[in-house]
């Protein structure tokens, strides 16, 4: 029987660091983060003393007047908007949970800050056995040091020729340097509910730059040096998963989407949604994680234009030649900035309402047993296609906890489950079961799992 005393202690399946913390190990040295820099943890050095515990974040020292302020470095405001958008969604779920709901007593977060010798910190905010969320990650890195030559070219092939953008012989008898600065930053937040009526959601965003060294590889002064960076981009999305669908709750969820990147753009939702039916593909499933949301990566301005305003390419995950989708609208990183803070900003609209909308609806072990089902695909994904989780469980001295962090407390696996056994159509032991099942499950629960599975098998455009 579960425990529904408040928790501030854990069991081994705590996260101990953070759920996501783009180390430059993972991050920058493989360029290997898919589903965001969070789930990318792992972290060859040592962090600096022991990690801090307390409440709630601390953001008492940030100045939101950063944010639209263009005389202070990209890098500073992304910083101070992942932190701030951390303490609002902390709030914002938190204030869900002590709501209470028919599963229990709430739990509380616990939140942990680090900080790293090389360069960097963290905050990791987790709530994990509560009464309306099973398990809730909202976490925060900041990390920055040095990129060998090799990391670098290894990134290139990630985001669109990077050793061209920046501009630098990297590697060979002519390399005129031997590393480059680097800064990432960013906030991801995985959030699987209690009650399976209730969607499971995923968020990050992300900015990550490169500097130009102040001397060359032969120690002399560079002289292309400037504050500015020599390349930079922000990535990131937001996607839901639920296990029974609710076509309102979907609607609902990519309007609020589409609402704030169209502030920026009417270009943007249409191709970032076919990235995230893209990316959030299980293909030896042949089905999607979930219903969707916008998923990008590289955003950035073309390198001829340095920092000017100018129409950008709009990327939608798939590879063409000669031929490029256009924004509708001219762009900066000012604009590209605000369309990174409209859709964070937007997640707690687009996904709390409905989790309070499904917290308390009524289910039986069925239903418990069928949100484990969906949320062993959750797990498929996060372990077989993720670029950063599969790097992470590689890397030698990777922090397990944080890189796990984003699966949930339980899930289930079944041969030849009736309704989303991979080759069921073909199999006499599918169809022993589906006869089982409709024995078993009333006619209701059987066609809502089918409703379900259609839309994983055939992604809809929900608007």
């Amino acid at each position: 029987m579960r425990n529904n005393t408040p928790r501030h202690t854990f069991s081994t399946a705590m996260v101990i660091g953070t759920l996501g913390v783009a180390a430059v190990v993972t991050f920058a040295a493989k360029g290997a983060c898919g589903e965001g820099i969070a789930e990318c943890d792992a972290q060859k050095t040592p962090m600096t003393g022991l990690t801090k515990l307390s409440s709630k974040p601390d953001v008492s020292k940030l100045d939101a007047a950063v944010l639209d302020d263009q005389n202070v470095p990209m890098r500073k405001r992304m910083e101070t908007f992942v932190k701030l958008l951390q303490s609002r969604i902390v709030d914002a779920v938190a204030r869900e949970e002590s709501s209470g709901s028919t599963e229990g007593r709430p739990s509380e977060f616990l939140v942990e800050s680090w900080e790293r010798k090389e360069g960097g910190e963290g905050i990791s905010c987790v709530l994990q056995d509560g009464s309306v969320f099973e398990k809730a990650g909202i976490n925060v890195s900041v990390v920055y040091g040095a990129l060998p030559p090799s990391a670098i070219r290894q990134m290139s092939a990630d985001h669109g020729g990077l050793v061209e953008r920046i501009g630098y012989e990297t590697e060979g008898p002519n390399a005129e340097v031997d590393s480059m600065p680097f800064f990432a930053t960013g906030i991801s937040i995985v959030i699987h509910p209690r009650n399976p009526f209730a969607p499971t959601s995923h968020m990050n965003y992300r900015y990550f730059e490169l500097a130009h060294p102040k001397t060359l590889k032969d120690g002399s002064p560079n002289p292309r040096y400037s504050e500015e960076p020599a390349a930079w981009w922000f990535g990131g999305g937001s996607d839901l998963t639920p296990i029974y669908l609710f076509e309102e709750d979907a609607r609902h969820f990519h309007k609020t989407l589409k609402d704030a990147a169209d502030t920026e753009d009417p270009t943007f939702y249409p191709a970032w949604k076919k990235w995230c039916d893209k990316y959030f593909w299980l293909n030896h499933r042949n089905e999607s994680r979930g219903v969707g949301g916008v998923f990008f990566d590289d955003l950035t301005l073309p390198a001829i234009t340095s920092f000017k305003t100018t129409y950008i390419p709009v990327l939608d995950g798939e590879k063409r030649k000669n031929q490029v989708l256009l924004s509708e609208k001219q762009h900066d990183r000012e604009s590209l900035f605000r369309t990174v803070r409209a859709l964070g900003n937007a997640f707690v609209d687009a996904y709390i309402p409905l989790v309070h909308a499904r917290k308390d609806t009524p289910h039986t072990d069925v239903h418990k047993e069928w949100q484990r089902l969906r949320r062993g695909r959750y797990v498929e994904f996060n372990l077989i296609y993720d670029r950063g989780t599969k790097f992470g469980l590689m890397t030698p001295g990777a922090r397990m906890e944080s890189i796990l962090m984003s699966l949930p407390l339980h899930a289930r696996w079944e041969y030849m489950e009736s309704t989303t056994g991979t080759g069921r159509h073909n199999s006499s032991a599918a169809l022993r079961a589906k006869a089982e099942d409709e024995a078993q499950y009333s006619a209701e629960e059987m066609e809502a799992r089918r409703a379900i599975q259609a839309v994983l098998e055939q992604p809809v455009d929900w608007l």
